[in-house]
Formats: C-alpha cells, sequence, structure tokens
C-alpha cells in the first residue's frame, strides 16, 4: 500500500477528515486533496453563527493547521477543480489541463447551496451561504441600517435570523411550507421556535411563495411574494442544498439524489469511495439509505471510509443527529423524521426547555431536545435499542430517561 496514491475530490469537513484519519491509522500511500475553495479544509456549522457573527476568526474553524499536512504528507491543491473522473485509465483532469493519477479515489465534493429560480434572482442583493467566502460577502453587507429578508425558514434559515437579530438588525422570514423547519420538526415544536424568533423582533410569515425580485430605486430589492411587495436591503436564500453529484454521475457511477455508497462508503467501482454530504448511504440501523447533511455525518462517514482504505473496514451505522444554535436556545435532533409520530412530551414549551419524544408503534424513533441537551445521549439509546416504551411512564419527568435507557 505504500505504493499506492489516495486522491481526495472535495477540500470540506469529510475530505479532511479522510485525509487526516489515514495517517493516523498509519497509512503509508501518499494522499492528495483536491479542494475548489481557496482555504485549508474547514467545518461548517459555524458559517451561520459566529464567523457570521464576526466572533470568530476564520482559522479556528480550521479542521488542521496548515502545519499538520506538510508534516504528515498530505498534499493539498487548494483553489483547483477536477473537471472529469477517467475510470478506465484512473485519472483526473484538472482545471489547468493537467491530469492526475489515482490507485484509490474518495469523492467529497460536498454539496451548494440551492439557488432561487424565479425572476431577479441574480439581483447582487441576493446572498446564499455554503462557504466561507459566501459568509464573509454576507457579513459586509450587514450594516446598522439594513433590513435583511431571509428566504427559507430551515435550520440554516433561521440561524441566519438569530445572528442578524442579535446584531440589531430588522429581519423578516418568509417560508412556503405551513411552519418554520416543516421537513425536521413536527408542527408543536416549529411553533414554539418561531414564537422565541418573534419575541425577539423577527417578523414571520409562513405558508407564502417568492414570485421575483426587482431593483428598488435608491439601492435594494422588491420582492414579489404571493402576500404582496416587501423591501429589503440584503436578501438571504437559505432553501436548503443540491449534492455536488455531476462528477460521479459523468464517471458512470450510481447516483439518485446523491452518489450511491453501502455502509463503507463504496461505490459501485471498488477503486472509488464517497464521504459527506454528497453521499445517499446505505445505514445498517435504519434498514434503508439516507442523505444527510450534518457534521456528524460528514465526520465520521469519513472516518468509515479512511478505515476502509486502510484495510480496517468498519460499518458507518449510526443515528442521524444534528443541532443548532439561536440566541440562547440549543436544539439538537436524533433520528429521521416520519411524520406520523406519537409525540410525548418531558416538560413544557413554557419551561424554556423540553425534551420531545416520537414513538412509531410504541417505540421512539425521533427525539428533540431544546437546551436539554443532557437527555439527548439516552434519548438516541432509546431509539437505537428499538423496543417499546411506556408513553405515561416516558411524560414523567420525575423518572429519569436515564433510567429508561439503561
Amino acid at each position: 500500500m505504500a505504493d499506492q496514491r489516495t486522491v481526495i475530490i472535495g477540500g470540506g469537513q469529510a475530505g479532511g477528515m479522510v485525509a487526516a484519519t489515514l495517517r493516523h491509522l498509519g497509512h503509508p500511500g501518499s494522499i492528495i486533496v483536491v479542494g475548489g475553495e481557496r482555504w485549508l479544509p474547514y467545518e461548517r456549522p459555524p458559517l451561520s453563527k459566529a464567523l457570521l457573527r464576526g466572533s470568530l476568526e476564520i482559522d479556528r474553524i480550521f479542521l488542521r493547521p496548515a502545519a499538520f499536512y506538510a508534516e504528515h504528507g498530505i498534499r493539498l491543491l487548494t483553489g483547483r477543480r477536477v473537471y472529469a473522473i477517467d475510470r478506465t485509465q484512473c485519472l483526473l483532469q484538472l482545471d489547468d489541463g493537467d491530469a492526475l493519477g489515482y490507485d484509490r479515489l474518495v469523492i467529497a465534493t460536498g454539496a451548494r447551496a440551492r439557488r432561487l429560480s424565479v425572476p431577479g434572482a441574480e439581483c447582487p442583493e441576493i446572498h446564499v451561504l455554503r462557504s466561507i467566502d459566501d459568509a464573509l460577502a454576507l457579513r459586509e453587507t450587514l450594516l446598522p441600517s439594513a433590513r435583511v429578508l431571509i428566504v427559507g425558514g430551515g435550520f440554516i434559515g433561521m440561524e441566519i435570523a438569530a445572528v442578524v437579530r442579535s446584531l440589531g438588525l430588522s429581519v423578516t422570514v418568509i417560508e412556503a411550507a405551513p411552519t418554520l423547519m416543516a421537513r425536521a420538526l413536527p408542527p408543536e415544536v416549529a411553533a414554539f421556535l418561531a414564537g422565541v424568533h418573534v419575541d425577539r423582533g423577527v417578523v414571520i410569515h409562513t405558508g407564502v411563495a417568492v414570485r421575483g425580485f426587482s431593483p428598488r430605486p435608491g439601492g435594494g430589492v422588491v420582492a414579489q411574494t404571493s402576500m404582496g411587495p416587501v423591501e429589503a436591503d440584503v436578501v438571504v436564500a437559505g432553501i436548503g442544498a443540491i449534492p455536488d453529484t455531476e462528477l460521479a454521475e459523468a464517471a458512470g457511477l450510481a447516483v439518485d439524489d446523491g452518489v450511491l455508497v453501502d455502509e463503507f462508503g463504496r461505490t459501485d467501482d471498488r477503486r472509488i469511495w464517497a464521504a459527506g454530504d454528497v453521499t445517499r448511504h446505505f445505514n445498517p440501523l435504519l434498514g434503508r439509505r439516507v442523505r444527510l447533511e450534518s457534521w456528524k455525518n460528514a465526520q465520521n462517514q469519513a472516518i468509515a471510509v479512511a478505515k476502509a482504505i486502510a484495510g480496517q473496514p468498519t460499518p458507518y451505522a449510526e443515528l442521524p443527529w444534528l443541532w443548532s444554535d439561536q440566541y440562547d436556545l440549543n436544539l439538537q435532533l436524533a433520528g429521521v423524521p416520519l411524520g406520523n409520530e406519537q409525540l410525548v412530551w418531558r416538560g413544557t414549551p413554557d419551561d424554556g426547555r423540553f425534551t420531545v419524544l416520537g414513538l412509531s408503534g410504541g417505540t421512539p424513533t425521533l427525539a428533540i431536545t431544546v437546551n436539554q441537551g443532557r437527555e439527548m445521549r439516552f434519548a438516541q439509546q432509546l431509539i437505537t435499542r428499538g423496543a417499546a416504551v411506556d408513553p405515561l411512564k416516558l411524560a414523567d419527568v420525575r423518572i429519569p430517561l436515564q433510567s429508561m435507557a439503561a
């Protein structure tokens, strides 16, 4: 294996983690990371929080300092892009015309922000947030008098709303669905979250569609919506992400809303793996394929891929988990919402801290904590155990969740 070259396409968290883990496992072959951005591999969660707020320096979100890669013989090609994968010759075509050979290839191209597809969506006042450069560009527009319109009431939109409002700016959120975070949160929890934002001065309109934008005389834009015009100086589109599968698809790899991989991160080509947001992987715990966009998935699936390449295959079989920080509120979610769960509440929204468990057939399949992070570990244990529980006992806050998870 000392003569083998592993090339990783993508310099984000997943790509950087594959490279670092390979060296940690003692992998002797050469490692090259080709990243389209000019930065060292970094974590994305701070982009919509501390980095956007300006309370964190950029180098604090790097996975490793530059010296780490030099000391461990990891070659970083930043600001470079792969144009094509030649699977027959095991060659990559780079943007400058060079060819780069590989023995093992990891696709960690991540996802890109979904853009608005309405008239006027190309206005310079309209931003997305997916990269460091996106965060820096948006931060420059957050002047004290700016009126900010956020299109999309999902996790990214509401995190941005919390930061912008904490800076004292005017914030309006428009969401097409009837509730915020409709894909992730039950309506009751979404209503609580909306109340938190409204209490902080955010204006929220749900069930409203954006139909287009036009420049406003004197600067800014006017958003044409199903409820009428909305004026704004800055617009942020937080309407989801699209996996960057084009390279894999052009190379003939199996793709279906993500590069299809097994529980080890292997594609249908024995020389090629994939990790992170770009994948739709088989999850043995859930018994089906899922595509996840989360810090945990980028981190731990990358570790599983590195172990497989290093000859230490370990299935990536973890319960999906993510978190969101908004103001002084910490929200965590474990499991994959089905939409028809029986909800059991431990505590109430009036308490400012509570846990909600979703039962399917009497068995916990979903857990949400709000400022109650210590219960999340035990809630995850209840879900992975897969046994039915008594809803009355589950709702009794006098009974520690830990005792039921034991």
